[in-house]
């Protein structure tokens, strides 16, 4: 039987994510370990951190599926080196230094997508662009037709020019590093992902702030990554709120 995706109630914090560095990460493991709660480690997508109680990606996991998206953003990212830990639950006070989100799903309907001129318009804004990192999408040849191929058979429709899905890609992180489409006061204004989820390529940008927003909220989609491992539901927002933002 295939894994079930992960279902979490809404308008209450399901995840909360930390960057720890080694010492301070093997001493949770330690207490963990003492009050017999097991941490799940990701092996292929720092997004399988979700998964469990208490999940974890290394550092040396972001290279293994994700090494030309996900990976350039963590590498050049303040938490390069670091351990990423999600937990069900708020560790202890000790650790509050080290909380980076809060992940809530929520019931949210985009006033709109994003139309063609304006993917084009935040894919080359000035503004995301000095932020996006060396070496983003990076892929092989072979690696860019196998994503295509695979996204065109999961979409029973035609393969996208590779073009194209890059540029949406690009798009998605430039509305949160510099937004252009917000949510209404409900959502205090939030930034949205601005397409569906076969049309982003690497959530966990936003969901664990590798982007470093300065934003209140977040209002993020799934990645295709995300939601073929099953940890986040396909199309659904969650609520992401940077740790500076909830003190």
């Amino acid at each position: 039987m295939g894994r079930k995706t992960i279902m979490a109630p809404e308008n209450a914090v399901w995840k909360y994510s930390y960057w720890l560095d080694k010492e301070t990460f093997e001493m949770l493991e330690c207490e963990l370990r003492d009050k017999k709660i097991e941490m799940i480690r990701a092996k292929q997508n720092p997004c399988e951190a979700l998964q469990g109680t208490v999940g974890c990606a290394e550092p040396h996991t972001w290279l293994v599926i994700c090494k030309y998206d996900a990976a350039p953003w963590y590498l050049a990212s303040p938490h390069a080196g670091e351990y990423l830990v999600v937990s069900s639950f708020p560790l202890d006070e000790r650790y509050r230094p080290f909380l980076e989100t809060t992940i809530e799903p929520v019931s949210f309907t985009p006033p709109r997508m994003a139309t063609q001129e304006e993917m084009v318009n935040l894919a080359s804004d000035t503004a995301y662009l000095a932020k996006e990192p060396s070496g983003w999408c990076a892929f092989p040849k072979e690696m860019t037709e196998a994503i295509m191929k695979g996204l065109a058979q999961m979409s029973g429709s035609e393969p996208e020019p590779w073009e194209s899905l890059l540029r949406s890609w690009n798009a998605v992180h430039a509305n949160f590093a510099n937004p252009k489409l917000r949510a209404d006061e409900t959502f205090s204004r939030a930034p949205y992902s601005i397409t569906d989820t076969s049309h982003i390529g690497t959530c966990c940008v936003e969901v664990f702030n590798l982007l470093g927003s300065q934003e209140e909220s977040l209002l993020v989609r799934p990645c295709i990554g995300a939601a073929i491992v099953k940890v986040l539901e396909k199309d659904k927002y969650y609520l992401i709120k940077p740790s500076k933002k909830l003190s």
